[in-house]
């Protein structure tokens, strides 16, 4: 038991003993638990410190110092991945509080983030794996691999552009891909519908979930089996898809009111559009190598790494990639230009896709390589309507769903 000063009081705290005011009169009975309210009137009532159970004013300046060193070393190793040149739009700026904010609460819980090693390489070095003999398209069309990709997607879309198909034709189909009947029927049963009793039964979890629900799905799972050979030096697969995932959500979340039928199209740009990047670790590992180190030894995004080794970067990529795949417009083009989406030619919509990977990079939800937050767009932001007040509830909203959405596609499956 120990004194607090009014000052110091906070709501929950539990008082060690009965309190009364400076006239002796009975205030508060030993054992209650603080309010908000209680702690505002105490100054009127001329209680100036009280006792509670579990700290004294000692403690608490001692926890206040501790968190301000932690709070000070989350914005020293914030500084390495956003520096202020980065964050002087004011959505930038708050995005960097949260970020301060969060980290410094799981460093109080034990996470220590990963600093970065210094990059021995010169530049010099770096610049020996510049390339200027490949295109996008080359690349795309010399995989043998991605030529066959697989065709339970465009089975499904055949069969949703017939009026004469049920939920019984479309589960034949889907029974058939193991992978993807499990998701189906993990999705279903998932807080996110909430149904009190399991349902499993593939046409009945076909009829819950939607046909374009269905095709999305199809598509991802899909893609997931394409790419389970990438060196995991480069990058987990499972942190990958979290990226990935993380920036489908909030793209989703960023659609504008009044255009919430294309939510699905921009969650699928979000989960697509680090593709390019896959297929750059599996196919020129030597340049990515360098890239890797390159963007280490400027500090900046990926991307721009990609771009001076390359010619290209793995937006491009994959837009490539999901043209090859025959997938509808205009989703190639979102995930081309997610990191320039004021360019000419850049679709409706890429505005979401950019704000969607900064957001997903500075929170740190997995990781498709890029170290790096890279620059808003302010064009991109103001396309959006958002203050940016709104991240805060934007992102609580987002990271439960892309738990969710994870356990979806991975389940119990370890991280590793």
């Amino acid at each position: 038991m120990g004194r607090v000063a009014t000052s110091n009081l906070q709501e929950g705290m539990v008082l060690a003993e009965d309190l009364r005011n400076s006239a002796g009169h009975f205030v508060l009975s030993r054992g209650t638990t603080l309010t908000a309210r209680q702690i505002r009137m105490f100054k009127v009532w001329g209680i100036f410190s009280v006792a509670v159970e579990g700290t004294d004013d000692e403690r608490i300046a001692r926890e206040k110092e501790a968190s301000r060193e932690t709070t000070g070393r989350a914005e020293a190793f914030l500084e390495t991945i956003l520096p202020p040149s980065r964050r002087d739009h004011p959505a930038m700026a708050e995005l960097h509080r949260i970020c301060v904010e969060r980290l410094a609460e799981r460093m109080e819980g034990g996470f220590e983030p990963q600093i970065l090693p210094a990059e021995e390489a010169s530049f010099e070095e770096i610049r020996r794996c510049r390339r200027r003999d490949l295109s996008a398209t080359s690349l795309v069309s010399g995989d043998v691999r991605l030529a066959s990709f697989p065709d339970i997607y465009f089975k499904i879309r055949h069969l949703l552009e017939s009026p004469r198909t049920s939920a019984v034709h479309l589960a034949e189909v889907v029974s058939k891909d193991p992978s993807l009947s499990a998701r189906i029927l993990r999705l279903v049963n998932s807080s996110f519908y909430g149904f009190a009793d399991p349902i499993e039964s593939i046409p009945r979890a076909i009829a819950i979930i939607g046909t374009k629900e269905l095709s999305s799905l199809a598509l991802a799972v899909s893609t997931l089996n394409v790419f389970d050979d990438v060196p995991p030096r480069y990058v987990s697969m499972r942190s990958f898809w979290e990226h990935a995932v993380a920036c489908g959500v909030f793209a989703r979340l960023l659609t504008p009111p009044g255009q919430t039928r294309l939510e699905e199209r921009f969650f699928l740009a979000g989960l697509f559009h680090d593709l390019g990047r896959l297929l750059l670790y599996r196919r020129l590992p030597r340049e990515m190598t360098c890239a890797l180190r390159l963007s280490r030894r400027l500090r900046a995004p990926l991307h721009e790494a990609e771009q001076d080794l390359l010619g290209f970067d793995h937006a491009l990529l994959g837009r490539e990639l999901l043209t090859s795949w025959r997938i509808p417009s205009p989703l190639p083009d979102l995930v081309g230009f997610h990191h320039a989406p004021s360019e000419a030619g850049a679709p409706e919509g890429a505005a979401q896709l950019h704000v969607a990977d900064i957001l997903s990079l500075a929170l740190q939800i997995g990781t498709s390589g890029s170290l790096f937050v890279p620059s808003l767009k302010a064009e991109a932001w103001e396309n959006l309507g958002l203050e940016p007040e709104a991240l805060p509830g934007l992102i609580a909203q987002g990271e439960r769903q892309i738990e969710e959405i994870m356990n979806v596609f991975f389940g119990g499956e370890s991280s590793s």
